[in-house]
């Protein structure tokens, strides 16, 4: 084993550990105590961003989705950050919003955790077969 592929696993190692512990943030404590509601869709904005990578001019098209929801007789309304493709202005979606202040809203991050986490363990993965692969080569 050479210390080049011991250095690069313990930094691949300590990568993915970040990322699996940035996922279990995001799927499972970030938005603990935020309380589900539905909300409709009111509006739906396109944004574009204009890129230029050496000489390439790239446009790309983001979508926020404007919600209204109601919490104990009042209403509260707001850009969210839920939006997929297919989605329309009077559709319901799912919102989680917090039971202190309940204008603070944030989406429903089905699998965007689990990615992170998986990201993560890849890297933990790898990081394990550098620091015990060996390049050992036969001279003839």
């Amino acid at each position: 084993m050479n210390l080049q592929n011991k250095v690069m696993g313990i930094l691949f190692i300590i990568v993915g550990l970040t990322f699996a512990g940035l996922g279990i943030w995001v799927q499972f404590i970030r938005n603990s105590g935020y309380v589900p509601v539905e909300a409709e869709i009111t509006k739906i904005e396109k944004i574009s961003d204009s890129t230029n990578n050496w000489g390439k001019h790239r446009t790309s098209a983001n979508y926020v989705a404007y919600v209204q929801y109601e919490v104990d007789g009042k209403t509260y309304a707001g850009p969210s950050n839920v939006w997929e493709s297919g989605m329309s202005t009077g559709q319901t979606v799912t919102i989680f919003y917090n039971p202190d202040n309940p204008a603070e809203m944030e989406g429903d991050s089905k699998w965007l955790g689990w990615f992170i986490i998986g990201i993560g363990g890849i890297a933990v993965i790898a990081g394990g077969a550098m620091m015990f692969s060996s390049k050992t080569r036969v001279l003839k």
